[in-house]
């Protein structure tokens, strides 16, 4: 009886698959003893019910796919081994059988039997594997955004743990960063394809995705660096994209989210840009201190935002128009396509409306601000209250 010669058998079939399998003759990652005792394994359960005995059934390919699953080896590989092993088993029945024509002829009448429950362990182990790499998929999911979400928050505070992060995410341990923040629609990819287009020009990067977009660390290198990261970017964003100041140290990653972030409100809701952290001082002060900059809005230009939507557009063009022509009144004409004069009608009307005067350094100061801090809050009008005007 076979399962007499099981050991003998397991040495046979595990010298036979190492010898025609590849991905198993040289011991690592599955060893000889492992191969070894699974093929005992898998045929004391293939013979046990053959012969109609207790044995362990499906658990023991479910185990051999769980085991190899984890041990990275290709599904491939392991379902060419399992036919030798397999194909061997019947060798050695045929063998059996062939001295005694009684046993020879059962044997034949159960052949579709045999290969029936062959493809039953090899599906069981399928599963099993499939299951397995679908588990581990999640864990390293799960593993990469809990180490992002460390570096994104600062919840680092040893040494190694930060290391561990970095090789979860791939990320190397020194070098020089930067964190980029996207904006998207619900929906809509912020940048799409963005982790595998930087690793295709050898720059690695993590990112995970965030409620109205993305957000990932770079690692800059000599042939990509900010400026040719910024664009790429700006080529295929779809939306809003901040990127924070060059910095070394992933410690220090933190605090260089925060400036992505601060970057891309410090652009106009619907706009599609890049803007980099340092380039941008001014929107950044801004969108750093939302309130005190709603405030500025509603003190500065209440009373225009009050006003029809007609006449507040005109008036908001001319103040943007003007600032873009840099105070000349036949240039701010041009681009809005009237004459100077009715330029200055409008600033006129602008200065009554908000109690200063374009003129005047100082004044045109706060309508500049008033007006970008409208703009990145999305051009919405400001509460009613009475505008802080000056008299005198």
């Amino acid at each position: 009886m076979l399962l007499d010669r099981v050991d003998e058998l397991a040495d046979g079939v595990s010298a036979l698959i190492e010898r025609e399998e590849p991905a198993y003759g040289g011991g690592d990652p599955v060893s000889h003893q492992d191969l070894r005792d699974a093929n005992r394994l898998n045929m004391v359960a293939i013979l046990s019910q053959l012969a109609g005995v207790p044995g362990p059934g499906l658990a023991s390919p479910a185990e051999t796919g769980r085991k190899r699953a984890e041990q990275g080896m290709p599904i491939a590989a392991v379902l060419r081994a399992y036919r030798i092993g397999t194909g061997y088993v019947w060798e050695k029945l045929t063998e059996v059988a062939g001295k005694d024509p009684e046993t020879a002829q059962a044997l034949l009448a159960l052949a579709t039997d045999v290969w029936g429950l062959v493809d039953d362990y090899s599906q069981a182990l399928t599963s099993a594997y499939q299951e397995t790499i679908a588990e581990r998929m999640r864990r390293d999911v799960q593993a990469k955004d809990a180490a992002l979400d460390a570096l994104l928050t600062g919840g680092l505070v040893e040494g190694s743990r930060l290391f561990d992060c970095a090789t979860m995410l791939r990320l190397p341990h020194h070098g020089t960063f930067a964190v980029v923040a996207a904006s998207a629609r619900p929906a809509e990819d912020a940048v799409p394809g963005v982790e595998g287009a930087l690793a295709w020009r050898g720059v690695r990067s993590a990112w995970r995705v965030e409620r109205d977009g993305q957000v990932g660390v770079v690692a800059l290198t000599e042939a990509v660096p900010i400026d040719q990261l910024c664009e790429h970017l700006r080529a295929h964003a779809s939306g809003r994209v901040g990127v924070s100041a060059p910095y070394t140290g992933l410690d220090a990653t933190h605090l260089a989210a925060r400036q992505a972030r601060l970057a891309v409100a410090a652009t106009p809701p619907g706009d599609r840009g890049v803007v980099r952290y340092d380039d941008a001082p001014v929107p950044i002060l801004l969108a750093s201190a939302p309130e005190p900059a709603a405030e500025l809005v509603d003190a500065t230009l209440g009373d225009i935002l009050a006003l029809p939507e007609r006449e507040r557009g005109v008036l908001l063009k001319t103040i943007d128009a003007w600032f873009a022509a840099k105070g000349e009144p036949s240039a701010a004409g041009e681009k809005l396509h009237c004459h100077r004069n009715t330029v200055r009608y409008r600033l006129n009307r602008v200065a009554e409306l908000t109690g200063r005067e374009v003129s005047d350094p100082v004044d045109a100061v706060e309508i500049y601000l008033a007006r970008l801090a409208h703009r990145l809050a999305g051009g919405v009008a400001a509460s009613r209250r009475s505008p802080a005007r000056r008299t005198g």
